[in-house]
């Protein structure tokens, strides 16, 4: 059976409109998150963060977090950058590791003696905030979310 030129050129268009659309089809290009951190007491030290892109662990679990890092304190506030994230929601806990020694360090009822922050700034009454408190979103090329340092007791 002989196609007639109408159905040929159809199938032809078909084809190359399917081709045009594939063209135009563009991965979603990995985004950057940047960490302002403000508040810091003293340069002494290092700032962790964990970032997290679920609830499972967060905040104390760092070998469940997506990312965890601690880098030394050079320049006030700090600013720290995340590369490779996919668009979606996270959040972040960070301290200010004044002693260098890789934790949180507590007294003996459990209150931090260093500083620390989470994304969102939630307000701290009785113990870390949700998951869902500290959500953010990060969407494009660069989100950049500002975190404010807390020093319980101290004068």
């Amino acid at each position: 059976m002989m196609k007639t030129p109408g159905k040929i050129f159809l199938a032809i268009a078909s084809i190359f409109s399917s081709l045009t659309l594939i063209q135009t089809v563009r991965a979603v290009p990995a985004s950057q998150l940047n960490l302002e951190i403000e508040g810091i007491t003293n340069p002494r030290g290092n700032i962790c963060f964990t970032i997290f892109s679920r609830s499972d662990g967060f905040p104390r679990d760092g070998t469940k977090a997506l990312k965890a890092e601690c880098s030394p304190i050079e320049n006030l506030p700090v600013t720290l950058s995340i590369d490779g994230l996919n668009a979606g929601n996270y959040a972040v806990a960070v301290f200010h590791d004044e002693n260098a020694d890789g934790q949180l360090n507590t007294n003996a009822v459990g209150i931090p003696q260093e500083g620390f922050g989470f994304s969102n700034n939630p307000p701290i009454l009785t113990g870390a905030p949700k998951f869902s408190e500290a959500t953010f979103f990060v969407a494009g090329q660069t989100t950049t979310v500002r975190i404010t340092m807390k020093y319980l007791l101290r004068i």
